[in-house]
């Protein structure tokens, strides 16, 4: 039934149209199904209420979106904050449901808000004021942050923020169980900032309350590539540690059995309350309720059923939840651990099967020793990351083939840490101050948590990255869903037939087998790279700063990762998920084209992330020292060659005495690293200008009539002189600026220049990653947003082709 229920909603939120029609055939479908001996009628009606339902809640969000410019609206707003708010780089960020929005938003649209630092705002207030809002737009980078998916998994109409804000107390009957969780939060947060170090608040806060707004950026990026990101989005770990917590405190109380079992769904039940409406946490609290009335009515309540009727419940009366990664990797995990993670039931079926002697043996002689607890273990983090493998590859690009031995040793760590962390607050409120020797046991435990997530990431290979293979994703839903329907089956009564059991090894084997299949062709798969004699340019949307990769048929280049926020950085928010897309798993180099933050941010997140062979760097001149001695790179010259195919030649900084710069021009970005890439004369190549000025232009040793010009400095007025431009006559310019800038790039003047030397301009700005396919023949924009399967014809004028097979149009004579 649940998955007839997924199948249904993934299928109306696709095709919305058909939702009356879904829900009268549903309902026909499934009464009957009540009437029938087949069960297929009432799953057929199931799923087509499920699509019905899918649908009327995708149809409604876009009815919502209709009355806004997708370049943004201000309205004047009244709303209520429905989630706990979260403090992300400074600023509030909250969850508003509108009550009052004008014409453009309707009554009951749901709104992701960054407020004013002033604005102390609980969950549950009131807030009014003047709102500057845009509906969520498309991918900007292959393999990026997707706005429309994470706007329809949280319900969001608009995202935007309050230019000034009023807030409005609850109050009401009402507003009071949020108001009370709200206020509850907030003491949580006041006394774990007191008591614990900030090394420590930015582990605990995340592990109590889910909030990761603090976080470092560079911590963040080793969870991720250990596997263990997981520990920190509250789960089914989190709410089967902190119930067993309230069962053990309950039974040392000398409380009963039924006792001990409403301890554990009420510290479900208030985790979700002050935790908030997290789409994991509230399946796992379900689970959690389930098991609960099941010990008070002295029943066994079956894992499987358990975790189905939570998914079933939770997805009815929240659809948009079906498209929340967290919500699928919670089921999906909680099912390996349940079938293919009971290592014991599953050595018992295979000491029965043809492969008896070995396991059998094995299975005996591990039951008996310590080493039988370790086994148990490590196979139930198995089980988790093998039923989670497709997730992992399709949502994520990543295999991080250390997440089971780390999971072994960071579980039981984690699980100490939150239990330390809960004994002490409730301590401390009890009776303050006596809750100071658990703090220390949280300080304690989060920095050998810490060591270890950082030990674990710099396993060599730790996490590689999986090119977008449809195949492979198919291949390992198909073997992890026989694996679990085998381990899932229960061993009939000895009266029933033994024909009963004999399909269950066979379905073991195949579905091992399709899994194995995966793991190797997701581990091993090749890179997306061009064909030889062809080469790609992606010049990353990243924001206000630089990041562009060069594909060759032997591997990729970097230039520049982008800025670095507070909080995030774009090595870490962008360009790694671009090179996990593409599968890419070491760098041939990385070229720093200068010391400026926008362009060197990402550095530190991409170099923990992937293996770089080569560091480039401007060799340091007079008052221009560069970042060679930071990054132990290799400095280079004018006329230094990089690649030889295609060959990337430094065209800047000379090695001469640095020359006179244009006003408003900095050191730095007059010492610029230029690159031309390309061969010959010819239309396939492209010159990379990083941030140099005008002055600096008019003596480059350019070749005319590049295909490419990466323009300088983000399109400001003091670059893309008149002179030069007339000289190269580039076909395409691109342009990488952050959207609404304070710089005001592209200047004005300079998309002048560049329209009349005829180049046809790309921004970043308005369309996201610009991507090039270049070779002897010429250039031709790519639209990686298409499907891999599907590419027009090389020859046609004025299309695009997919990037496996991209090639180069003739250019017109200039």
């Amino acid at each position: 039934m649940a998955l007839a229920l997924v199948c249904g909603l993934l299928a109306g939120a696709r095709v919305h149209g058909l939702v009356h029609a879904a829900l009268v055939l549903g309902l026909l479908a499934a009464t009957a199904g009540r009437h029938s001996a087949s069960v297929l009628p009432l799953l057929l009606g199931l799923a087509l209420c499920g699509a019905a339902r899918g649908g009327a809640h995708a149809a409604r969000l876009e009815r919502a979106r209709g009355q806004l410019d997708p370049a943004g609206v201000a309205v004047h707003l009244t709303g209520v904050v429905v989630e706990p708010p979260a403090d992300a780089s400074g600023e509030p960020v909250a969850i508003v449901r509108v009550v009052r929005g004008g014409t453009a938003l309707p009554r009951g649209a749901r709104l992701r808000l960054r407020l004013p630092e002033a604005a102390a705002v609980e969950w549950s207030d009131g807030v009014e004021g003047l709102a500057e809002i845009e509906p969520p737009g498309p991918r900007r980078n292959p393999g990026g942050f997707d706005a429309r998916s994470f706007c329809a998994a949280s319900d969001l109409a608009a995202t935007g923020r309050i230019v000034w804000c009023a807030r409005h107390p609850a109050r009401g009957p009402a507003a009071w169980p949020r108001a009370t969780f709200g206020r509850w939060r907030t003491a949580i947060e006041r006394r774990l900032s007191r008591r614990l170090s900030p090394a420590a608040r930015t582990i605990v806060v995340p592990l109590v309350l889910g909030d990761r707004s603090d976080m470092p950026p560079a911590f963040g990026a080793e969870l991720r590539v250990a596997g263990l990101i997981h520990l920190i989005a509250l789960s089914g770990l989190h709410v089967a540690w902190l119930a067993a917590l309230a069962r053990t405190l309950a039974g040392a109380a000398g409380a009963g059995m039924r006792a001990r079992a409403a301890a554990g769904a009420a510290s479900a039940l208030l985790y979700v309350g002050i935790a908030g409406p997290i789409p994991s946490l509230a399946r796992a609290a379900a689970s959690e309720l389930l098991g609960s009335m099941g010990r008070l009515g002295s029943r066994r309540v079956d894992p499987v059923q358990s975790l189905a009727v939570s998914a079933v419940v939770w997805l009815t009366l929240h659809p948009e939840w079906i498209h929340d990664l967290g919500f699928a990797l919670s089921c999906t995990a909680t099912l390996g651990l349940v079938t293919v993670g009971a290592a014991p039931p599953l050595l018992e079926r295979l000491r029965g099967g043809a492969v008896q002697a070995p396991l059998a043996w094995l299975a005996t002689r591990l039951a008996t020793s310590v080493v039988a607890n370790l086994w148990a273990s490590l196979w139930a983090s198995f089980g988790a990351q093998l039923l989670s493998l497709p997730i992992l590859l399709a949502g994520f690009h990543l295999l991080p083939w250390v997440s089971p031995l780390a999971n072994l040793l960071a579980v039981p760590i984690a699980g100490f840490l939150l239990s330390a962390a809960w004994l002490a607050l409730l301590i401390d409120l009890a009776v303050p101050g006596a809750g100071a020797p658990w703090f220390h046991a949280c300080d304690a435990l989060s920095a050998v948590l810490r060591e270890l997530t950082r030990w674990a990431a710099c396993l060599p290979g730790a996490a590689r990255g999986v090119a977008e293979q449809p195949a492979i994703v198919a291949v390992a839903a198909l073997g992890s869903g026989l694996l679990a329907i085998a381990c899932a089956r229960r061993t009939p009564p000895a009266a029933e037939p033994r024909a009963a059991t004999a399909g269950i090894p066979a379905a073991i084997v195949v579905g091992a087998a399709l899994c194995a299949g995966a793991l190797v062709g997701a581990a091993f798969g090749p890179e997306l790279r061009p064909a030889r004699g062809t080469w790609w340019l992606v010049t990353l949307d990243v924001g206000q700063g630089d990041a562009s990769a060069i594909a060759t048929a032997d591997g990729w280049w970097l230039v520049d990762a982008g800025p670095r926020g507070t909080r995030s950085d774009a090595g870490m928010t962008s360009v790694l998920p671009f090179l996990r897309w593409a599968g890419v798993r070491r760098l041939q180099g990385l070229v720093i084209t200068h010391d400026d933050a926008d362009h060197w941010g990402g550095v530190a997140s991409v170099l923990e992330g992937i293996d770089v062979r080569r560091i480039v760097v401007p060799a340091p001149r007079p008052g221009v020292p560069g970042p060679a001695a930071r990054f132990r790179a290799d400095t280079v010259s004018a006329g230094d060659i990089l690649c030889a195919s295609p060959r990337i030649v430094v065209r800047w900084p000379d090695r001469g005495p640095p020359r006179a710069r244009s006003p408003g021009i900095t050191a730095d970005n007059a010492g610029s690293l230029v690159l031309e890439v390309g061969e010959g004369d010819g239309d396939g190549r492209a010159v990379l200008l990083a941030d140099v000025d005008s002055t600096t232009e008019a003596g480059l040793t350019v070749a005319p009539w590049p295909a490419v010009l990466k323009v300088g400095h983000h399109g400001s007025g003091g670059s893309s002189g008149d002179r030069f431009l007339r000289r190269v006559s580039p076909l395409i310019a691109i342009i990488s600026c952050g959207r609404r800038n304070r710089y005001g790039h592209p200047d004005a003047g300079a998309l002048a220049r560049l329209t009349s030397a005829g180049a046809a301009i790309e921004r970043t700005d308005r369309s996201g990653a610009v991507w090039v396919a270049l070779g002897p023949g010429g250039a031709r924009p790519v639209d990686w947003r298409r499907s891999h399967a599907h590419c027009t014809e090389p020859g046609a004028p004025g299309t695009t082709c997919n990037v496996a097979r991209a090639t180069a149009s003739p250019r017109a004579a200039p």
